[in-house]
């Protein structure tokens, strides 16, 4: 038996699309937010290193330095400061809300296929598919 697929729906293939992307984009959503906060937790000690550097001579302290506010990075170490005590359930919301944008834009790209494959279907005829009818024994199988 042949059967033609002359038209597909949207809606479905935007839904399963969104779904799809979600799905494909969580874990490396959670790799890049875990990856993301361990930098900024590096840069952030690391410039916390600078905040006091002394020049001694001889066993005396001859100079001290902010080279933080020295250099003008005090904004920076700042917005470090904040995303480094950010929670975990924040992180969580992050990766949920990248993965879901992520879905978005594959249901968009997926429905969009879609379209241009209905507007191809309505003047070629659509895809044909060859079926054959599956016994009970062979579909428990």
């Amino acid at each position: 038996m042949k059967v033609a697929i002359r038209r597909v729906s949207l809606v479905s293939l935007g839904k399963f699309g969104c779904l799809l992307g979600v799905v494909a984009a969580f874990l490396p959503s959670l790799l890049c937010g875990l990856a993301g906060l361990g930098l900024a937790k590096l840069v952030h000690r690391w410039l916390e290193g600078w905040q006091e550097v002394t020049i001694a001579l001889l066993g005396q302290e001859v100079a001290r330095f902010d080279l933080v506010h020295l250099v003008g990075l005090d904004r920076l170490l700042a917005t470090l400061q904040v995303l480094t005590t950010a929670s975990l359930p924040v992180l969580l919301l992050a990766v949920l809300a990248m993965a879901l944008v992520s879905g978005v834009v594959l249901a968009v790209m997926i429905a969009l296929v879609g379209l241009v494959y209905n507007l191809l279907a309505a003047g070629t005829g659509g895809l044909v598919v060859e079926m054959d009818g599956v016994s009970k024994q062979e579909d428990a199988a």
